[in-house]
């Protein structure tokens, strides 16, 4: 090969022999068969079930027309892999690849909408110990067998998960999670997931996602088989998974997650009722509704008038802020719900300044089942389109008597179950009612 260095001390080879070179790469490429890596043509997954199975998800790729999967396990890395199933493709549907062909694609599109195919091995295998697996993926050409991708993998073998029996709110803000219990293992840890964060920002949440649960409670002894957890937040759903552990060599080795079990904390109103259950509290019954909000004089007996704390300024319209006591006419059967919301208004670090508020008063709409309720009525006015129909201006920058859209106390009351009256082009800005209207 001749070799020239330039001046700039760059190498480069005579223009015939780069050719030549090139030229024998390419045909050495295009005799020999270069080998396929792992998981080229198919990818491969792993895990153990609640029942301790172990799980092989598979999904085929398209460039192989798959006749089906063949799963091997050996019990140690160096060990003899043992035949233990295949995972058949669907026989009835296969033909003649051909990249041009409107059906194919159209098959393809169909037939692989959920490809993954998954193979459970039942076999009951020692706990604490890592199992490895083969998956042969493989096709027939004239009726001959070939293997023509390879995965392998391996999975460490917890313990059984715990079995959750019992999950429920036992009073106003607390709830209980119970589990069976195991002398084998040397304590609990309880993981859990909630749909709102603390400032009652909705959470989007997947209880199948296990890696999203964080630790609620550790629990460093195996005689325990129940928690109880205090001071929870209405209207919010707290989900929780239990696993065991031991310790091995010093670190923590758990066991499978449980099963989960979701629970609402639906003492008050909250966000998710249904129209039933939204009738059921605050009138009993739809019978009942009709009957006790027929004239003024019975729904009045229907009220009840409820002390609330709020934040205003002390002069005026800016400044410091202070507490004043309110007086608002409500529901009686919604009052505790009430309540119970405008006391986390006035918990939470916003600090909403309200000057004006009310609720029941006998006319159309929610007003006159107590279940409507205004707030700053001057600085959140209602229009229709550019037509002011009641109140002011809204103007949350200039006034801080004006609720934003976007706020503690806005997500607080739909956390409850009050929504802002918005109903196309007309929006009415001060009001917040149970059913929406």
């Amino acid at each position: 090969m001749i070799i020239s260095i330039c001046k700039k001390g760059m190498i480069f080879m005579s223009h015939k022999r780069y050719i030549l070179i090139v030229l024998s790469f390419v045909l050495c490429v295009g005799l020999c068969k270069l080998p396929v890596a792992a998981q080229n043509y198919f990818q491969v997954t792993i895990e153990q079930n609640e029942s301790q199975n172990v799980v092989i998800s598979i999904t085929p790729g398209e460039e192989v027309e798959w006749a089906g999967f063949d799963i091997y396990r050996a019990d140690t890395i160096d060990g003899e892999y043992q035949y233990l199933g295949t995972v058949e493709t669907d026989s009835d549907y296969n033909y003649d690849y051909d990249v041009d062909d409107d059906y194919y694609d159209w098959y393809y599109d169909w037939y692989y909408d959920d490809p993954v195919l998954t193979y459970t091995d039942t076999t009951p295998l020692n706990v604490y110990q890592t199992y490895y697996y083969r998956v042969e993926g493989f096709q027939f050409s004239e009726e001959t067998k070939t293997v023509v991708d390879t995965a392998e993998l391996s999975i460490f073998i917890k313990a059984a998960a715990p079995v959750i029996t019992y999950g429920k709110r036992i009073s106003k803000t607390s709830l209980r999670v119970k589990w069976t219990k195991d002398e084998n293992v040397d304590g609990y840890i309880i993981y859990y997931l909630k749909n709102y964060d603390k400032k009652s920002n909705p959470i989007s949440v997947n209880i199948d996602d296990l890696s999203s649960y964080k630790v609620a409670k550790t629990i460093n002894k195996n005689t325990t088989g129940s928690n109880k957890f205090n001071k929870l937040m209405n209207g919010v759903t707290y989900t929780y998974r239990v696993v065991s552990y031991k310790m091995i060599n010093g670190e923590k080795v758990e066991s499978v997650m449980s099963a989960p079990v979701s629970i609402t904390m639906d003492y008050y109103s909250y966000h998710g009722e249904d129209s039933l259950q939204k009738t059921k509290r605050a009138f009993g019954s739809e019978k009942k509704k009709q009957k006790n909000f027929k004239t003024a004089s019975k729904a009045a007996k229907q009220m009840k008038n409820i002390k609330i704390k709020v934040w205003d300024f002390k002069n005026g319209k800016s400044g410091k802020k202070v507490t004043r006591t309110k007086w608002i006419t409500v529901n009686k059967r919604l009052a505790p719900s009430i309540k119970a919301m405008f006391d986390e208004i006035y918990k939470c670090k916003e600090k909403q300044v309200i000057k004006d508020i009310g609720c029941y008063s006998y006319r159309s709409g929610e007003h006159m089942y107590g279940m409507a309720i205004d707030i700053n009525p001057n600085e959140n006015y209602m229009i229709d389109g550019d037509t002011i129909m009641s109140g002011s201006f809204w103007n949350p920058k200039k006034s801080k008597y004006s609720i934003p859209l976007e706020c503690e106390t806005v997500r607080i009351m739909a956390r409850y179950g009050f929504y802002r009256g918005f109903w196309g082009d007309r929006k009415d800005y001060m009001h917040f009612s149970y059913f929406g209207t």
